[in-house]
């Protein structure tokens, strides 16, 4: 016989998810910090080397981040020889940004990271609970997406 269901709340649900999310935030920074990146950085260099070379703007896009955030992220990666920036051919006030060939190695230190600190959190789920993990976030996303109001601008 199965055990009864308890009822939890919407709000029980979602602060649940919302104190999971800024705790595993902040795992996951100190992971990549230790190997030598914040995780804002990480994502920075994670998104040019899938998406290859573009503008701040689009990387913010991208990335959802606010523009500034970016040009202070990219100054950092530039600085430490991460990145390169270089005019854009079709816009003369963007920058285009680059990843070296250190930015590529912090790449794969960043993807390594990023997997043994994920088993670490999720390999306590067994295969059908992070599959049902993943749909429960899923419908979740896509509801929020198909119900996201525009700002108007």
């Amino acid at each position: 016989m199965s055990e009864p269901v308890s009822a939890v709340s919407s709000v029980e649900a979602g602060q649940t998810y919302m104190e999971l999310h800024h705790q595993l935030h902040r795992i996951v920074d100190r992971a990549m910090c230790s190997a030598g990146l914040s995780l804002a950085r990480a994502k920075v260099l994670m998104r040019l080397d899938s998406h290859g070379p573009m503008n701040q703007a689009t990387l913010a896009g991208l990335l959802g981040f606010a523009p500034r955030s970016v040009t202070e992220t990219v100054d950092g990666l530039e600085r430490d020889g991460f990145v390169t920036r270089s005019e854009d051919p079709h816009d003369r006030r963007a920058r285009i940004v680059s990843l070296t060939a250190a930015g590529r190695e912090a790449v794969g230190a960043a993807v390594e990271v990023r997997s043994t600190t994920m088993d670490r959190i999720f390999g306590v789920l067994d295969p059908a609970e992070r599959a049902q993990l993943v749909a429960l976030l899923t419908t979740i996303r896509t509801n929020l997406a198909q119900g996201e109001p525009s700002c108007g601008h």
